[in-house]
């Protein structure tokens, strides 16, 4: 658990390495980026492209998004968040007649409940049919004075609230301790990649820009091996400090202690991997490694810029994915962040949960687009712990399926009766008494040939003949076929 801890914890310190420096153009890009996040209410608006080549999501055409969100936001209090937000989403041009909300108070998660129409229009035009348009309609009649579903519970993700102030071990020191922490590891160093611009700066990313970097990157450290090592170690130990302070990790003391101790005795490892870099860089064979992958990227590229334009702040972002000559897709996006004082406000209107709302739904569908017909295939040579395969077909044409186990007895196929039964929208109650179950159907009960297997019953598939549905069997070679199929129903 500690070397996997401290992995993550070198790993997160070269990446915030590879954004910025110690230039005055980094540190500029640092102490802006902290600006920034230091805003604690706000409201924002943002604008957002992407197009995805067809050849990568295996579509029939180019898919174009088109994302707009807009809203407010309350975070001094970071135990207990506020952002309130609007949705608009358009792909290749369907787009959502009014806006999807998605609010974020009194510790919980909430969507406006026209999302699920917004589901529907997605998979239409993604040819989908996860979910019945019929149902939905039926769904939305049962929810008609519900206005939210409640995604998610903090209080139920976590046993114990984050403590996260902005006072003592804060967001906002730990951004202070990261700017020390490059300016003492890589005091001088310029990673040549973040340009000033006219209100704010910039990253640019190439395949060739990110390749010299990591060329300058590992001969800067192995000049200054001893310099990062140390203060990587000093930043980790308020790391571990903070961590434990903010309860995003139930450390003792003497964990901490312990782990502080393995990463000092990393140092020598750490020299010897990057004397081993710095040799393969200088050696010129690291250009093998990359060269490939560089010339394969070579016209991609990703631009972020952050700026500050009056009171207000604002993030583009460009960027395009090309492999060889051939283009995988593109971004581009605008935000603007504006702060104001903004109020916190629950969510008074009547919710429903998303496991109640899978359950309604599941309720609903089987109710109006009831399975027909189960169709389950076995191997008659299969061993016990083998599964049969079951696939379930409903009124409108669409299927699901799933493994359930199976039982030969001379040359007979047992199946589970609570499953087979209910799926097909019987009702099975068990006698206690007799150490039976049985089919109901309003008073009467229909004893089916059954076994105890596992503390499962299992009935014989020529029985459900008993509950007028067409049983057909099929062979082919090892495998079976058996057809359940309810008499107003000809074919799956």
């Amino acid at each position: 658990m500690i070397k996997r801890k401290i992995s993550i914890l070198l790993a997160a310190l070269m990446l915030l390495s590879v954004l910025t420096g110690c230039s005055p153009n980094e540190l500029g890009y640092l102490d802006l980026s902290m600006e920034i996040n230091n805003q604690t209410q706000y409201e924002f608006e943002s604008l957002i492209q992407i197009e995805v080549s067809k050849f990568v999501s295996n579509a029939d055409k180019d898919t174009k998004i088109d994302l707009s969100i807009s809203g407010e936001a309350n975070i001094e209090d970071l135990g207990s968040q506020y952002l309130n937000m609007d949705i608009m989403l358009k792909i290749n041009g369907v787009e959502n007649e009014k806006p999807i909300k998605l609010i974020v108070t009194d510790n919980k998660y909430y969507i406006s409940k026209n999302v699920l129409l917004e589901v529907l229009k997605l998979q239409d035009e993604f040819g989908s049919e996860d979910y019945s348009s019929m149902v939905v309609e039926k769904l939305l009649e049962e929810l008609k004075d519900t206005e939210y579903i409640l995604l998610a519970d903090i209080e139920n993700i976590f046993d114990s609230g984050i403590k996260i102030s902005r006072d003592g071990y804060s967001y906002t020191a730990l951004l202070d301790s990261a700017k020390e922490y490059l300016k003492a590891a890589f005091k001088n160093f310029d990673s040549q990649l973040i340009k000033k611009t006219s209100k704010g700066y910039a990253i640019e990313l190439t395949s060739k820009s990110a390749a010299d970097f990591i060329e300058r990157l590992i001969k800067y450290i192995g000049k200054n091996k001893e310099q990062v090592f140390d203060e990587t170690v000093k930043f980790a130990d308020k790391m571990f400090d903070a961590a434990v302070a903010m309860s995003l990790e139930e450390n003792t003391e003497n964990e901490k202690e312990a782990a502080m101790e393995e990463l000092k005795a990393m140092r020598y490892n750490f020299y010897d991997f990057i004397d081993e870099a710095v040799l393969l860089v200088e050696s010129g064979e690291y250009k093998e490694i990359y060269g490939d992958f560089r010339d394969m990227f070579d016209r991609s590229y990703l631009k972020n810029e952050i700026y500050k334009d009056g009171g207000k702040y604002g993030q583009n972002v460009q960027g395009e994915l090309i492999y060889e000559d051939f283009i995988i897709g593109n971004i581009k996006s605008n935000t603007v962040l504006t702060p104001k004082t903004v109020k916190k406000v629950s969510v008074t209107e009547k919710s429903i949960s998303l496991e109640e709302m899978g359950e309604l739904y599941d309720s609903l569908e089987d109710r109006y687009n009831p399975v027909e017909t189960i169709e389950i295939s076995w191997n008659g040579y299969g061993s016990p712990e083998d599964n049969a395969e079951i696939s379930e077909y409903r009124a409108d044409g669409k299927y699901d399926w799933s493994y359930k186990p199976y039982v030969i007895i001379e040359n007979r196929v047992y199946l589970p009766l609570r499953y087979i039964s209910e799926t097909l929208g019987e009702e099975v109650q068990w006698d206690d008494v007799n150490k039976k179950a049985y089919v109901v159907r309003e008073s009467e009960k229909i004893d089916m040939t059954g076994i105890l297997s596992d503390n499962l019953t299992m009935v014989k598939v020529r029985d459900f003949e008993k509950l007028g549905y067409i049983v057909e069997f099929e062979q082919d070679e090892d495998w079976s076929t058996a057809t359940i199929r309810k008499i107003n129903n000809l074919a799956p």
